[in-house]
Parts: structure tokens; sequence; C-alpha cells
């Protein structure tokens, strides 16, 4: 990885360069991979689905930006019952996922410990938690909720647990040190409450449509793909994404690996997607104008943007639209933005292009242009690289896999008659702050399809 290549830059290292203490992407490569995240699993944590779900996301997330490993201690090797790794030993999931199995953990490296776990050890111990809707990362164990609860919440969790761990090490004095969490069925109240736990799921969307396929579309689709269908043959999703995978989009894509590098987006979705049962619907080009859905497809929509003028054509033409969004640069990528429509927002509003002009390179990326020139590099060259670096967007996958839980529980709360929410804005510096408005107008009643949900096991009720 070079100045030469932004796109193979690591999207997370990226706020090293910004704030200058990288002085290269090879050295802002070497600052991650210098971070171990370490993960203990107790018995009996995976018995359910959201178990797994949670395990999954801590070792998939976690290893895109610890890139010093993953190290997982197992106190069983079960065999798995569902998801994506259904029929799998625990110890190949994770290793599949790109984590490393290990006896025994170091004190030396932040741990997330899922279930009741026997002397858990690391520089800090983090246990995410959930039940039902409520989702939470707390330092003692004794006060873990009963992990009983949704899919996403575990989900949730598992971000939670990783983004605490990856602040610990490189962010503010508070993260890894506190006990944080969020109430997907009432965003903003204290998760600790009883009305905070939501319903048991009944059923679930049967249709959806990812416009977009990056960073956001996949963290909506890896929630999508753990909710328990009971007949996921009966689920289109439609995908719609123009672009090829980048070496760099590794970094915060949750269901890709180097290898699918060169490979349409679209197709890298489907193909896990459809490995679960699902029906996809793959459209190989850029969200415009001219794109309106057919009668009998899907009619809600997660949209996944990253620049405003594909987000100012999201209303009118679809039933529901849940659009995310997040924070540019080294000091906001731990925000995010939840949009939803018909509502009091209007996107073409809420979503207008900038008109000020580019700003100017930081102190940091001008200083990097002085040393590529001074190693015998081109002035115009070494502009030219950093500045395509500069404008490559800092991102973490806990940051897209937690953005990605806000948006799916936003409609699983339209499917449950929950709140209607017009906005939601989370930052996880201080994800306790999470904020909701209430959505005044949320127009008519429309029947988007539904499909069921399997009953709930034992080890998953709440």
């Amino acid at each position: 990885m070079s100045w030469e290549r932004p796109e193979s830059v690591h999207r997370t290292a990226i706020q090293f360069l910004e704030t200058g203490v990288a002085t290269s992407p090879e050295e802002a490569v070497d600052m991650l991979a210098r971070l171990v995240l370490q993960v203990h699993v107790a018995q009996n944590a995976c018995l359910s689905r959201s178990g797994t779900a949670a395990l999954g996301t801590v070792v998939n997330a976690g290893r895109r930006a610890f890139l010093g490993g993953v190290h997982v201690r197992l106190e069983e090797d079960l065999v798995l019952a569902h998801g994506w790794p259904k029929g799998q030993h625990l110890s190949e999931f994770v290793e599949g996922l790109g984590g490393t199995v290990v006896d025994a953990l170091s004190p030396e490296h932040p741990t997330v410990s899922l279930g009741q776990a026997v002397r858990p050890v690391g520089r800090v111990v983090l246990h995410p938690t959930w039940h039902g809707w409520s989702a939470g990362v707390v330092l003692g164990q004794e006060d873990r909720l009963d992990d009983h609860g949704i899919e996403i919440a575990a989900i949730a969790a598992g971000a939670l647990g990783v983004s605490e761990a990856f602040q610990f090490l490189t962010g503010l004095p508070g993260p890894g040190r506190r006990d944080v969490g969020v109430s997907l069925w009432l965003p903003g109240t204290d998760w600790r409450l009883a009305e905070a736990t939501g319903p048991v799921l009944a059923c679930l969307p049967s249709g959806i449509w990812l416009l977009g396929l990056g960073h956001l579309g996949q963290g909506y689709a890896w929630s999508i793909g753990w909710l328990n269908y009971e007949y996921p043959g009966s689920v289109v999703i439609g995908l719609v994404d123009d672009d090829k995978v980048e070496l760099g989009n590794d970094a915060t894509g949750m269901l890709l690996q180097p290898s699918d590098v060169d490979t349409r987006k679209t197709r890298v979705v489907a193909r896990e997607l459809e490995r679960l049962g699902f029906q996809t619907q793959v459209v190989d080009r850029r969200f415009d104008e001219q794109f309106v859905p057919q009668e009998k497809e899907p009619t809600v929509v997660l949209a996944g943007f990253d620049s405003p003028s594909p987000r100012q054509i999201l209303g009118e033409r679809f039933g529901y639209v849940i659009d995310g969004g997040l924070g540019v640069g080294a000091r906001q990528y731990l925000s995010i933005a939840i949009h939803t429509f018909p509502s009091t927002l209007d996107p073409r509003v809420e979503f207008v292009p900038s008109d000020r002009p580019s700003s100017e390179l930081s102190e940091a990326y001008e200083a990097a242009i002085e040393r590529l020139i001074a190693d015998g590099v081109p002035a115009g060259t070494a502009r030219c690289g950093v500045t395509m670096v500069a404008g490559t967007a800092v991102a973490a996958a806990f940051v897209g896999t937690f953005a990605g839980v806000l948006a799916v529980a936003d409609l699983l709360r339209l499917v449950h008659g929950g709140q209607a929410l017009c906005r939601i804005r989370c930052d996880l510096r201080n994800p306790n702050d999470l904020r909701g408005a209430l959505n005044l107008a949320p127009g008519p009643v429309v029947n988007h399809g539904i499909s069921m949900c399997c009953p709930p096991a034992d080890t998953d009720r709440f």
C-alpha cells in the first residue's frame, strides 16, 4: 500500500494520516497491526442464534480494525445450529471470519467476553450483553443482562464491544472504562428499563431494496442475514450498486474477503445472502432518477450512499425509505445519522450538496507531500497521490455495522407497531446519548409485505 495506490488504502488507518500521527499509509497500517483484540467465549454463549450473531460480529468487525489479530479462546467447540455457520464447529466459524483460536489470552490486550466466562483475562474486559431490543457493554460480569433477545440487539452489543475496545486503545479516555448501551425499541430511553425491551419478533419484512453496497449497505445485509426468517426463500432482497470491490474496501465491508477484489459488490452480497436461502434481485448500475420499482418489487428501501446527490431523489417513488449516513473525517467517523421518509423531512432539503469550495489539505497531508518531494517524487505526482488519499473517507466496520442495526431496527419497529421516528443521531464516542425524533407525518399506512419469523427457542425468549 502506498500514496500511489489510493484505492488500496486501509479506510480505518486513514485517521492516523489525517491527524498526522502517521506519516505514510504504511506507517498507519503498522499502527493498526500493533492492535490485538481478544475474545473469550464461555460455555453456552453461542447456543442461541443471537449469541452466535454477537460472536460473528465481534470477530468479523474486529479483524478489520485490529490488524494484529483477533485471538479467540473457546471454552467449548460446539457445532452451530443456525445462521451463516450452521453445521460448522465454533472454531471453524471463528477462523472462517479471520479470527485465530488460542488456548490462552494475554493480560496485555483488551478482551471482549461473551457469556458467563470463567476468569476472563485482559488489559480491560468488556462484556457485550443484550435483552430483547436492548443492547450494551458492561465492565462487570455481574451487570450483564440475560443475553436473550433479537439478533440485531446482539449484533449491536458486539459492535459496541469492538468500538469500545478500539477507542480504548486509540481514542478518548472514556471508552473501555464505562457501561454503555441503547434501546432499539425506544431509542433515547435508558436501555436497562423494562419498557426498553420491546416485543418478541413475530414478523419480518418480505421485500427490501439495498441501495448502495459499500460500508453501510453491507452493514444492513449483515443484520438482515441474521434475522430468523421461517421461510427465507419467500423473501426478495434487491441489490443496487455499480462498483467493484477495491482492496481498501476490506476494512469496512462485512461480507467481503480480500479475494473479492475486482468483483462487483452486488455479486458478493448476493452470494452471501443466497447461501442463507434468500432470493436476490441484482441491479448492476448506479441508483438515479431512472430507477423506479416495478409492480411486485419491494417498496421498502435501506439506502447507504456516501454523497448527497442520490439521497436527494429517495422521496416519492418508494413506500418507505431509511437512509443511513456516517460522519466524515478522523473526528467524525464515529457519528451516525438515520433519516426516514415519508416524514416531515424532505430529502431534497436534508441532503443539499455543499456549494462551498473544497477545503485545503490539512497540515499533515501538506507535510506528507513535502516529504515525498524530498524523497525524489515529482511534485505533481506527490500532490495527486496524497490528495486522492485525503479524499477517501475514514471508516471502520464496527461503525457501519452499528449503523446497519439502527436502520434495520427502524424497519422492524415499523412492522411491530412501534414508534415511528424521522431521525436518529448517535455518536459512538457516547452511545448512551443516542437521540430519536418522532415522525409526525409518516404518510398513509401501507402494507409493505411481511414474512413470518421463526418462533423463538427457549434460549431466545425474553
